[in-house]
């Protein structure tokens, strides 16, 4: 059995070198064109516009919550005072207790908007740079199948392991600023004084 697989092998691995010779091999890194690319750009700004709003939105409601409180602990000040009767006591005893259950209420609202904004402002994310990534894909796809690359690989993609996939690579062509003209061939005017 061992016997074969060398064989077989050794048979294989001149035949796949000589016909790796015969590929036309370029190299991309995406990355770059992913941060170069003017609609990452744009959206980007977009998306820091939401995610602004939203911590604007938050911090006003954390203001009313602590205006809340406040008005709760002097409630709570008031119920023990001695200097009032004790109808004035029981009467902000129930003031107080409303109170409770109005912080206890905005409270719960502060932490769903959170997680529902939140998500929310996630899937849009992911949504936009996932139709950016498409674009490029598209675009690479096209400008092998036009230049006649058998294989373009990603110099910046990682493995499960945080390590890049293509450690080594010399005499294939980089076609990253290629890629990038082309996205960026279409920019309108005013992206193009927006450029960061």
């Amino acid at each position: 059995m061992k016997k074969t697989l060398l064989s077989l092998l050794t048979y294989l691995v001149p035949l796949v070198a000589m016909q790796a010779q015969s590929l036309n091999i370029a190299v991309v890194d995406l990355q770059k064109v992913f941060t170069e690319y003017y609609k990452t750009q744009e959206t980007q700004g977009l998306l820091n516009d939401r995610l602004n709003q939203f911590q604007k939105e938050l911090q006003e409601m954390q203001t009313d919550f602590q205006k809340l409180v406040d008005e709760t602990q002097k409630l709570r000040d008031q119920v023990t005072d001695q200097a009032l009767t004790e109808a004035a006591r029981k009467e902000r005893q129930k003031a107080f207790e409303a109170k409770i259950k109005q912080v206890q209420d905005m409270e719960r609202r502060i932490q769903e908007f959170r997680t529902t904004r939140g998500r929310q402002f996630e899937e849009q994310s992911t949504r936009m740079r996932q139709g950016i990534i498409d674009e490029i894909t598209k675009v690479v796809e096209k400008y092998g199948r036009d230049n006649k690359y058998n294989l373009i690989f990603d110099i910046s993609a990682k493995g499960i392991s945080g390590t890049l996939t293509l450690l080594y690579s010399e005499g294939q062509k980089d076609i990253t600023q290629d890629i990038i003209k082309i996205l960026n061939a279409n920019k309108p005017p005013a992206a193009s004084n927006n450029k960061q």
